[in-house]
């Protein structure tokens, strides 16, 4: 385009920021007026603003002048690309269809606690927009939030806590095991018979190195026995399993375990001892043991070393060196001897006795004996020595206490401490600590709930692995929206008259998230006549008996109610203050107050003892900007409000309220391609809600049946540290800050985007491009936590499949730390 001016047309070449469209200026116009003067009147020779006739000339080339700057000025707010005037903008939006998005109001989630004292319901009521006033901090001002949505809270989810504890299961390696009570009567030295539930002849023998009474501590910790050995068990399982424990309570001996050594015995008495010998019952006469002892160098006893019945015959039977009345039937019995694999024996009957042999009389303990058959001798005892064996029997079965659940808690399956009445769907928020302390704090739906109400499984994993000690669960959660109810009376109806327009009295109707093309929706209900008339978009489509109307927000944020003609809409019908209406006003980023701000109850439902917000509220933003609409009114006619391609999916993105930046990017696994699109808020983050609006409308204006993955963007947060070199004629103190600045809007949030790098370069020559900066040294540049000081190029990576094939959202590298310091040479 251009125009004409003095001298020839005046170029506008695409992109300029504004419009050259002035006919002239004071000066030409003066110049121009004395040259055609002079040539119809020669005798005025004077040019000097001094005479009268001069003067009048340059009075009305003042008048051009203005006359023309003001031209210009209309032009320019012709156009969107050049137009500054707010009400500009809006009109040449509206010729397209396009409204100036009025902002959005703050959401977050509010959590109620129920009074719990003894004697109190335990239970109330919250209905749906109950308001809840933030506690100011310095210079701002309340903010009122109101309920979504009816609450039924009872006390017992005022503060849930998880599992600590859990059924004890052993495994292969296992070295401690936690007992019911702290009188077990263990002691180092004791022993254990370790039995599978399912598995019983895999059983495992240990002598106790440790034994830790715990008592019952101020957390309702119960009381327990923490007993330990060195060797882990060898399980052949390699899955947990339940088993059985027992305390071998008596370590005895087998009777003849001290007999003195046949050796040293007489010659009398040990041809005694092999004549007897020779009268001995066969089932107990050791052949080879008498031949050795009568024609050999015998070194034991006849009939000394342990025998095994014949096949058929019952089990073993030993004599324990002493009467041990407790000793009963049903009670295990392990023998152990060096050299030996330990069995195992079932005791079928238990006897007291008394023997004489080998020297020695006593009373003893006669027993009979099952074998297991599950160690290297097949229940033999043949194989174990008198003298050296060891006999662990007295069993006592010990109840395994629940053992502390200490693992990192990651979700989404959740144990509770108590069985809880949560709904599939409810929101809960879960707030705890990470294993390095920080705090961390996210709201969740409930997918599902377990038949007891023990455990509840989450829509999604934790954000990051959490302390189970520290979870805490908020059972008693409500979705709240900033913005506070009023209702008035707009008007009369009048059937005669068309498109008649109220304006509601208060400014800053509430818009919340919506899924819609623009991602909001207000809150404004208007009846006639005690039925509900429905917004519409436009009057337009209507028909002349559609009960609609259409909301107008003006520049100064008034809202206008304009209903229809009888031909594009329906008329009101006639009636005294017929016209009412129900709405809520507060919007913008003035309601995105901090977590624990809102504190106030305007209205205490009954049973309620305290409110509070966990989360800071977000998705507050601002009037739409004229800069914002040059940007997004033309993306509304590219797409018309349907997903088709990359190109549209990422401009519907941009033009949803709450979107500021959103990259779109096809990834390929098996077996089939998806579409993965990453966004960002103006100021950061998305918040859930809008990230659930922008679906539901990407699902109904999209292509049907798609695969769509949709996540806020990865922050990838970096440090940047520089050293100047100023001017000796400048301020160093000045060029210092001009240099933060010229950084700082370099690295602004508004200036990148995803997967953009940053490179050591174009930091120093932005610093080296401020007035003043003869020198500019990168003394850090650095992912924040990274090892390398200073690195030459920052990477940032776009939307990808991990290993496990999930798709991780686009990154942006975010300016977190800058310092600029100043070189003295």
């Amino acid at each position: 385009m251009s125009t004409a001016a003095s001298g020839g047309g005046v170029p506008n070449p695409p992109g300029r920021p504004a419009l050259s469209y002035r006919i002239t200026t004071h000066g030409d116009t003066l110049a121009r007026s004395l040259a055609e003067v002079s040539r119809r009147l020669p005798e005025l020779t004077t040019h000097s603003t001094d005479d009268p006739a001069v003067a009048l000339l340059d009075a009305w080339a003042s008048v051009a002048d203005i006359v023309a700057f003001y031209q210009e000025r209309i032009a320019n707010e012709g156009f969107l690309r050049t137009a500054t005037e707010r009400r500009s903008v809006l009109e040449l939006a509206r010729s397209i269809g396009y409204e100036l998005r009025p902002g959005a109001a703050a959401s977050t989630y509010l959590s109620f606690t129920v009074e719990d004292t003894p004697g109190t319901p335990g239970r109330a009521v919250v209905p749906a927009g109950t308001p809840v006033q933030s506690v100011p901090g310095q210079g701002e001002l309340p903010q009122t939030f109101e309920t979504g949505a009816e609450l039924q809270a009872v006390a017992e989810h005022n503060a849930i806590r998880l599992r600590l504890r859990r059924p004890q299961l052993v495994g292969l390696g296992t070295t401690r095991l936690h007992l019911a009570g702290t009188t077990t009567g263990l002691r180092p030295g004791d022993a254990l018979l370790i039995r599978p539930v399912t598995r019983p002849h895999v059983w495992q023998f240990r002598i106790l190195h440790t034994v830790e009474p715990l008592p019952t501590d101020p957390t309702g910790r119960p009381p327990t026995t923490v007993v330990g050995w060195d060797q882990g068990l060898n399980m052949p399982s390699s899955k947990p399993l339940e088993v059985h424990v027992h305390a071998l309570r008596l370590r005895a001996s087998i009777f003849g375990h001290n007999a003195p050594d046949w050796r040293t015995m007489p010659a009398s008495v040990r041809e005694s001892y092999v004549a007897a010998a020779d009268q001995r019952d066969t089932a107990a006469f050791d052949q080879a043991q008498f031949d050795e002892a009568r024609f050999g160098p015998a070194t034991q006893w006849p009939g000394f070393a342990l025998t095994d019945p014949p096949e058929g015959d019952a089990g073993p039977v030993i004599e324990l060196d002493a009467a041990h009345p407790a000793l009963l039937p049903g009670s295990w019995l392990v023998l152990r001897a060096p050299g030996v694999q330990d069995e195992l024996y079932k005791v079928v009957e238990a006897d007291q006795s008394a023997a004489a042999d080998f020297t020695l009389t006593s009373t003893t303990t006669r027993l009979q004996l099952r074998g297991t058959g599950n160690g290297n001798g097949n229940g033999k005892v043949s194989q174990f020595d008198r003298r050296a064996t060891v006999v662990h029997t007295q069993s006592e079965r010990l109840q395994l206490a629940d053992e502390p659940d200490t693992t990192l808690v990651t979700g989404p399956g959740l144990w509770l401490e108590r069985p809880v009445t949560l709904k599939p769907g409810a929101p809960v928020v879960v707030t705890g600590t990470t294993d390095q302390g920080v705090p961390s704090t996210a709201v969740h739906l409930i997918d599902t709930v377990a038949e007891d109400g023990t455990r509840i499984v989450l829509d999604r994993p934790l954000e990051h692995p959490l302390d189970p000690a520290s979870v805490l669960l908020l059972g008693n959660v409500v979705a709240a929206t900033a913005g506070q109810t009023t209702e008035e009376v707009l008007g009369s109806g009048d059937g005669k008259a068309t498109h008649q327009r109220f304006t509601l009295l208060h400014k800053d109707l509430t818009h919340v998230p919506a899924p819609t093309a623009s991602g909001v929706c207000d809150t404004l209900a208007v009846q006639v006549d005690g039925v509900t008339w429905t917004e519409a978009p436009s009057l337009f489509p209507l028909g002349p008996h559609d009960r609609s109307y259409v909301v107008r927000i003006q520049d100064d944020a008034t809202a206008t109610v304009v209903f229809g003609d009888g031909e594009r809409g329906a008329r009101l019908p006639s009636g005294q203050e017929n016209v009412r209406a129900t709405y809520r006003t507060g919007i913008g980023p003035q309601g995105n107050v901090g977590a624990g701000s809102l504190s106030l109850l305007v209205q205490r439902p009954l049973g309620v003892r305290a409110v509070d917000n966990p989360l800071a509220a977000t998705g507050g933003t601002a009037p739409e900007r004229p800069d914002d609409v040059r940007t997004r009114a033309p993306l509304t006619v590219g797409t018309f409000d349907r997903v088709v391609s990359l190109d549209d999916h990422e401009a519907f993105a941009r033009n949803f309220t709450g979107i500021a930046k959103a990259r779109a990017t096809v990834l390929r696994p098996a077996p089939m391609p998806f579409l993965h699109l990453t966004v960002a808020a103006p100021d950061g983050a998305v918040p859930d809600d809008t990230l659930t609006a922008l679906r539901a409308a990407l699902e109904t204006d999209g292509l049907p049946g798609r695969r769509l993955g949709l996540d806020s963007y990865r922050e990838l947060p970096f440090i940047l540290r520089i050293a100047v070199l100023p001017a000796p004629d400048r301020e160093p103190e000045s060029v210092s800050r001009a240099v933060e600045h010229a950084l700082a809007q370099l690295y602004s949030f508004e200036r990148r985007d995803f997967a953009q790098p940053v490179t050591a370069a174009e930091a120093i020559a932005t610093a080296q491009r401020v007035p003043g900066v003869v020198a500019a040294n990168l003394t850090q540049l650095r992912l924040t936590g990274g090892s390398v000081a200073v690195t030459s190029l920052l990477t940032a990576r776009g939307a990808r499949l991990d290993a496990a094939g999930t798709a991780v959202p686009a990154e942006l590298l975010v300016l977190k730390e800058l310092t600029v310091e100043v070189m003295t040479s």
